[in-house]
């Protein structure tokens, strides 16, 4: 698990606006609509990453990072990954999300 956090630090390092990568590659996941998880939300630091990463694991394997420039915190989600809009959007409102994100438009879809 350490090396994970390790490895997910220093994506985020380089990745300073954001990303969302594969768990199981440690690359970039470059389409679709990210969705974060409920249960991940409000997770920072290397404790809420290991909070996300161990949530993550053992569902979709794929972790989003972004900055809220409100506090400048960086925080991380347990992601699910959606081609159908329609689909993302019903999962965000099921998780309580109040926005989404297109990652090949980089585009910020609010719910």
């Amino acid at each position: 698990m350490e090396q994970l956090i390790s490895a997910i630090l220093k994506i985020a390092k380089a990745n300073p606006t954001g990303f969302t990568v594969d768990l199981t590659t440690l690359k970039k996941v470059t389409k679709g609509i990210s969705v974060a998880y409920l249960e991940t939300q409000d997770s920072f630091g290397e404790e809420g990453l290991e909070r996300v990463l161990n949530h993550a694991l053992v569902h979709e394997k794929k972790v989003g990072g972004w900055l809220n420039e409100e506090n400048e915190q960086f925080y991380f989600d347990s992601v699910r990954i959606f081609t159908n809009l329609e689909e993302a959007k019903q999962f965000g409102r099921e998780n309580k999300q109040i926005a989404i994100f297109d990652i090949k438009k980089l585009e910020l879809v609010k719910l």
